[in-house]
């Protein structure tokens, strides 16, 4: 009798490891994975036959160094502890991370020697993406108080310096001195006034305005007519596939969120020049779209720039972050265009091969055919 309840609780046991929806597996006494549970597979992307007979080791991600893991095994073989339970993040099958919090102890037979150790990791890619909405929404609104507060205490006066410098301009006609220099104040002026107007425009709430049926091709088409004579004259060749679709969304802010790629991607390709200035090397902007298996359109805006290092993948969209000089760039232009894309219900991610590589910006817009959920965009 004692066998057969034996039994049933090992088949209760395995029924619920089975259904269970959070990522375990079990490993023998030297890290040998010997069982991963469905959840696991699905998470990592990894078959049962690819991972049985290896070790964790396939999920190491860069996020975590080598004395990292040693100081884990130290807590689990300490009898002290003989366990270990925080945070870590993983890499699956397709490169993607998974952020986890993992549990992992030994087990043991008839309570004495240890047979393997089970991890029991709790995906936190949901909780973390939350996280760093809100982190962006706390950002954005410490930027608008700045940014309201620094259009009425600077915008105002810088008004009226810009008049006062006009006035002056116009009374020094011939002083080719006093004209050029006149003339850069100007342009500084405007260029903080610029700042003042972006920083509103990030941080502000966006308006409620209806989508609507456009034509991607068209405006796709205006952006190019507007940056062809200055990629011609930088010999960067703009390459359009296939752009002939119809999304929903805002005409203005769509071509604004376009030129403002268009735009990081020939200063990317300008630097790309002065890293590796070797001759007769072609450069270029590809615009493609296709609509996707959920019925989404797809925009990919691809250049042969000089690259994302990974570090920084994650940092571009947000507020005043840039790789560029000191005085060459406010750091705001690609959290304009994740505002836009907010804006109009779409999706933006990017990707880059490492410096030099070039880099790939990846959009997913609503269409009239099929709307598309924009859960986490």
């Amino acid at each position: 009798m004692e066998t057969v309840v034996s039994g049933l609780v090992s088949q209760v046991f395995l029924r619920c490891v089975e259904d269970c929806l959070e990522p375990i597996m079990l490993t023998d006494r030297h890290g040998r994975l010997t069982y991963v549970n469905p959840a696991w597979v699905m998470t990592y992307g990894y078959t049962k036959e690819e991972a049985l007979g290896k070790t964790p080791r396939l999920l190491r991600s860069t996020h975590q160094d080598e004395e990292f893991y040693k100081n884990i095994w130290a807590t689990i073989l300490n009898p002290e502890h003989g366990f270990w339970k925080g945070e870590l993040t993983n890499r699956a099958k397709d490169g993607h991370l998974v952020p986890v919090l993992l549990t992992i102890t030994p087990y043991r037979e008839n309570g004495e020697e240890v047979q393997g150790y089970m991890g029991i990791a709790v995906d936190l890619s949901a909780q973390k993406t939350m996280e760093q909405q809100i982190l962006h929404q706390d950002r954005l609104a410490s930027i608008g108080l700045l940014a309201g507060g620094l259009a009425h205490e600077i915008g105002n006066p810088l008004g009226v310096i810009r008049g006062r410098a006009e006035l002056v301009l116009n009374q020094v006609s011939g002083n080719d001195f006093a004209e050029k220099n006149l003339s850069i104040i100007l342009g500084q002026i405007d260029r903080m006034s610029g700042l003042i107007q972006s920083l509103l425009r990030v941080s502000r709430v966006p308006d409620q305005v209806p989508l609507r049926s456009l034509s991607l091709g068209r405006a796709v088409n205006d952006v190019v007519e507007l940056t062809a004579e200055e990629c011609r004259r930088k010999e960067i060749a703009l390459r359009l596939h296939n752009v002939e679709h119809n999304i929903l969304g805002e005409e203005g802010k769509l071509q604004q969120l376009l030129l403002n790629i268009v735009i990081n991607s020939v200063h990317a390709i300008e630097e790309q020049k002065k890293n590796d200035p070797r001759p007769n090397q072609v450069h270029f902007i590809e615009i493609n779209s296709k609509i996707l298996e959920n019925g989404a359109c797809g925009l990919t805006v691809r250049d042969s720039g000089c690259g994302i290092p990974s570090e920084n993948i994650g940092k571009l969209f947000k507020p005043f972050f840039t790789t560029k000089e000191v005085g060459k760039g406010t750091g705001l232009g690609l959290a304009m265009v994740a505002k836009l894309v907010d804006e109009i219900d779409g999706k933006v991610s990017v990707q880059s091969h490492g410096v030099g590589q070039g880099a790939q910006f990846n959009f997913e817009f609503k269409t009239p055919e099929k709307p598309i959920s924009c859960e986490n965009r």
